[in-house]
């Protein structure tokens, strides 16, 4: 599930695993490296059939620095979600009790049952009210900021 987050958008992996201060700087990497080498107007000229002026608006040098943060992100997600999980189960193992709640500077966490219709429907309205339903404060700012 985190690598394909990753895949729709570098950076929303480590969200997911609350790595936000890494999530942010891929984020603002892709976004910045995609307007420098004009992936998107590439994509509409090809999606439009127009491939030759696809060819002639992407910026190569650029493009290859987007690919690499794109796989970069996708990689690092999967392996940090593995060592994740392979911590929690550790934990279980040793009979390590789970906090309920956490503060840290960036959020606070809960561990409290939700009901995903909810935060999905808060999401529909508005991008970032869901992530505000599930607690996860610094990712439903940053959700609404963009």
């Amino acid at each position: 599930m985190v690598a394909w987050w990753s895949a729709v958008f570098s950076g929303f992996g480590p969200y997911l695993l609350c790595q936000y201060l890494r999530g942010t700087f891929l984020t603002l990497a892709e976004v910045i490296l995609n307007t420098l080498a004009h992936i998107n107007e590439g994509m509409i000229y090809s999606f439009c059939g127009q491939f030759e002026l696809a060819k002639v608006v992407i910026e190569p040098k650029w493009a290859f620095g987007y690919l690499t943060i794109y796989l970069v992100a996708i990689a690092d997600s999967y392996r940090s979600a593995i060592y994740q999980n392979k911590l929690h189960h550790l934990a279980v193992l040793e009979y390590k009790g789970i906090r309920r709640l956490h503060i840290s500077p960036m959020e606070i966490q809960y561990i409290e049952k939700k009901n995903p219709i909810i935060g999905a429907l808060y999401s529909f309205f508005l991008p970032g009210l869901g992530q505000l339903y599930n607690h996860r404060f610094g990712l439903a700012f940053y959700a609404m900021l963009w």
